[in-house]
């Protein structure tokens, strides 16, 4: 493969692997002979099987490599450091955490941060802060959980002591626990920085929608503009002339007004049933912005399939690949966002991509009450967000 030019201006080039045997094949006969015979079978045969083999990985390692400079497909410490350069950077994963939790034992006995404690599957919490036994013998710290992600843990689940304290002798957690977040995937961190590229700009949309996307904890939200002089209704919305309508999933009032404060222009009017004063840093005057907070429709659905694979586990594999799709994790997905209609397709879609081997008979959708189900889409509007349970799953083997 002398010859092969693994990079031109279109990219790199990944050629089929029957090019690469034929090159390689051609190599070998104009070494050895025309006549030589090169079936997998015989020494020369084999030769050339691993020669394509490795050449093949060559070229998809370069390939792969090359990607990492497109910040659509770029994954890793390569993503990271494409947000790196517009000072961004993923979210970190956060810890489940859970408040008040119970201790008890001999009065007086301190127990010091770090102190772990677990579930019945072993999964471990520790203490947080040292805490000392009260007169009674009894105290109450908070605990997180020893890894991070969403470490869940029903309320009185905590069982279990684990350190060796001396005194210490029970452990209850009369609420169940916060769960935290794992850290954010490539496909995440790459849809957030496409959303937020316009954040140095003002007044255009793209900008306002970036702006909003910057707050921390905004989930997903729309953005419609009146440049009219009337009142006018555009996609549902009405709204009063020369204005713009956000509507907000996620996010604290106040960090989500001053964001369309700082983004939106000059003398444009709000729409939304949401109104927060904000006082303008440079100017100091206080303006009275409005956006819309999602109403929830809560959906179900539930799916025929046939498992078709090895999995031992196809309902809960169902269930976890609808789960990825509601909250916009798979590739070129959005998930359940501010205004995404229920698509029972979209869903069926879903759960083929994550697990080929499993055949979605039928899909079907319904609200939660009342319930209608049905194999068509379930219309959401602009200033709705539909919302999708885990427990709202129902999969049936077939």
């Amino acid at each position: 493969m002398a010859d092969y030019v693994y990079i031109e201006e279109t990219g790199a080039v990944v050629p089929d692997t029957g090019t690469i045997e034929s090159q390689v094949v051609a190599e070998y006969r104009n070494a050895l002979g025309q006549d030589l015979v090169v079936t997998p079978n015989t020494p020369q045969g084999v030769l050339i099987t691993a020669e394509v083999a490795a050449r093949s990985t060559v070229v998809r390692n370069n390939a792969a490599l090359a990607n990492q400079i497109n910040p659509n497909l770029a994954g890793g410490v390569f993503l990271d450091a494409i947000m790196a350069l517009t000072g961004d950077e993923r979210l970190p994963a956060t810890f489940s955490s859970i408040p008040d939790v119970e201790l008890t034992g001999v009065a007086g006995t301190l127990i010091p941060a770090g102190s772990q404690a677990s579930l019945e599957n072993g999964t471990l919490f520790e203490s947080i802060s040292d805490v000392t036994l009260d007169g009674i013998g009894m105290a109450t710290v908070d605990f997180q959980a020893v890894d991070s992600g969403p470490v869940a843990a029903a309320a009185g689940a905590l069982n279990l002591v684990v350190s060796a304290v001396l005194g210490w002798e029970t452990v209850s957690n009369p609420e169940a626990a916060i769960p935290g977040v794992a850290v954010q995937s490539d496909q995440s961190a790459r849809a957030g920085r496409r959303n937020k590229m316009a954040l140095q700009g003002v007044a255009l949309s793209e900008a306002i929608m970036s702006a909003v996307a910057a707050v921390d904890g905004v989930r997903s939200r729309v953005f419609r503009e009146n440049v009219t002089d009337a009142t006018a209704t555009i996609d549902g919305i009405l709204m009063i002339p020369h204005s713009i309508y956000v509507c907000v999933d996620g996010g604290t009032d106040a960090d989500v007004a001053m964001a369309l404060l700082t983004a939106k222009s000059l003398g444009a009017g709000w729409n939304g049933d949401t109104e927060v004063d904000v006082v303008d840093p440079a100017s100091g005057q206080t303006y009275a912005v409005s956006f819309q907070r999602p109403e929830e429709v809560a959906v179900q659905t539930r799916l025929y399939v046939r498992n078709l694979s090895a999995l031992t586990d196809p309902l809960n594999a169902v269930r976890d690949a609808v789960m990825a799709y509601v909250n916009g994790e798979l590739e070129g997905e959005e998930g359940l966002i501010v205004g995404a209609s229920v698509s029972p397709f979209e869903i069926a879609g879903s759960v083929s991509v994550q697990s080929p081997g499993i055949f979605v008979v039928k899909c079907e959708v319904s609200l939660l009450s009342p319930i209608d189900w049905t194999t068509d889409e379930i219309a959401i509007t602009l200033e709705q967000k539909a919302t999708l349970l885990r427990g709202n799953i129902s999969v049936n083997l077939v």
